[in-house]
């Protein structure tokens, strides 16, 4: 039997064997296999490792007693509506200053100076189920810390944010918070005992618009279409009610149910466009005067005034700004503005005719001096200067909230 290369394997020493073997196995596997020889992999470069972040410090900062005008807009924030909150803007340059939490549904006042935050909502005890509890919460409207609550009966009425249904009475002791249950009826919260004081039956009234020169008086408007008077005692109990005749009628032309006061003055509009004033300091409301806005044309084209806060009276009581929309109808009074109307509450003439911005809520400076809107399309703020009908423009945030639908000056 003949040995594999039986000769070579006795001329040539071992190494020199397995040294000619591996030349030939490499002749033999030709330049392909050679080229299969993975190519040497490049050094790794250093990585440079970055500094270590310093730590976070949290802190509680006082908004600058300077932005004095400043607004507070609220939102219900729909989508996640256990989770609502107020805003606060600087109302000349529009920049954020904090915000306040306002829970389910929550609707707010301030206190006459201002000074104060009053915010009646509901927490329930598993976010989105649990326990029920109802309370007015206490906050400083310079830190926007909160200092107290006060619990309330869990009848609160949960709806989005409107002026009339948290109030102060005028000498500030008293919060009147609005119940639905959907029965009526006002939670008098003692501010300084805090404690509920009374709960006050309103069968067939809505809203708590108080009087000014009375400290503890309040109105209401009434679904048969007269107006409600209630005067509490000096410890919040109801001592007097009176109502007025029928002033208007809920099926052909209902009032809004949002209303603009300067004192004792309160401008009610209805869904025609009729501005009707009430004295609202006695016992009994007083209608001053009533002024159709809207004339014959602009009747035809259908010119409503809508929106959450449809329309706005500058603190001197001479000027409204109204929202308006074209084509209205029977369900369109929450429309927003198409243009804005001015209009000389003196003698009830439009002046000036502005862009509407698409505007669902109208707020006046306590001065005048600057009116807000609320843009219902983009949620967006805007602040303008206002003098006799002309306005230029300070501010515009383009996102001022989700679902904001009620702004309130705090100068």
């Amino acid at each position: 039997m003949n040995a594999p290369f039986p000769i070579r394997s006795r001329l040539l020493p071992p190494s020199a064997a397995w040294g000619a073997l591996a030349v030939a196995l490499g002749l033999l596997a030709g330049p392909a296999a050679q080229a299969a020889k993975p190519a040497p992999k490049p050094a790794a470069k250093a990585t440079a490792v970055p500094a270590e972040l310093p730590p976070e410090t949290l802190t509680v900062a006082t908004i600058d007693a300077a932005r004095s005008a400043r607004v507070y807009v609220a939102d219900v924030a729909i989508s996640h509506i256990n989770d609502g909150r107020v805003r606060v803007f600087d109302a000349k340059d529009g920049k954020f200053l904090g915000m306040v939490s306002t829970a389910f549904a929550g609707n707010f006042a301030l206190s006459p100076r201002h000074d104060e935050m009053y915010v009646a909502t509901t927490h329930l005890s598993r976010s989105t189920r649990g326990e029920r509890v109802d309370v007015l919460e206490v906050h400083d409207t310079q830190t926007l810390a909160f200092k107290h609550e006060v619990i309330l009966p869990t009848k609160r009425a949960q709806s989005l944010p409107y002026r009339n249904l948290v109030r102060t009475t005028a000498n500030g002791r008293f919060v009147l918070v609005m119940n639905a249950t959907p029965a009526t009826s006002v939670t008098v919260v003692d501010l300084q005992q805090r404690k509920v004081a009374a709960e006050v039956p309103t069968p067939g009234c809505w809203g708590t618009f108080p009087a000014a020169t009375h400290a503890t008086r309040f109105s209401m408007l009434c679904g048969d279409g007269s107006v409600a008077t209630i005067t509490l005692d000096d410890n919040g109990q109801p001592a007097d009610r009176q109502m007025t005749a029928k002033l208007f009628d809920g099926d052909t032309d209902a009032w809004f149910h949002h209303a603009e006061q300067v004192g004792d003055r309160y401008w009610f509009l209805s869904f025609k466009g009729v501005l009707n004033e009430l004295n609202l300091g006695g016992a009994k409301a007083e209608v001053k005067s009533s002024k159709p806005l809207v004339g014959e044309a602009d009747a035809k084209a259908g010119w409503r005034p809508g929106g959450y806060q449809p329309f706005t009276v500058d603190g001197t009581g001479r000027w409204a700004v109204l929202g308006m929309h074209p084509k209205g109808a029977e369900g369109t009074h929450k429309n927003p503005a198409a243009k804005l109307w001015v209009v000389d509450l003196a003698s009830g003439q439009r002046t000036a005719v502005l862009p509407g911005v698409m505007a669902l809520s109208l707020n006046f400076s306590g001065s005048g001096e600057r009116l807000h809107a609320l843009d219902a399309e983009k949620g967006a703020f805007h602040s303008w200067a206002f003098s006799a009908g002309k306005i230029r423009k300070l501010a515009y945030v383009p996102g001022a909230g989700e679902a904001a639908s009620l702004i309130e000056s705090h100068d």
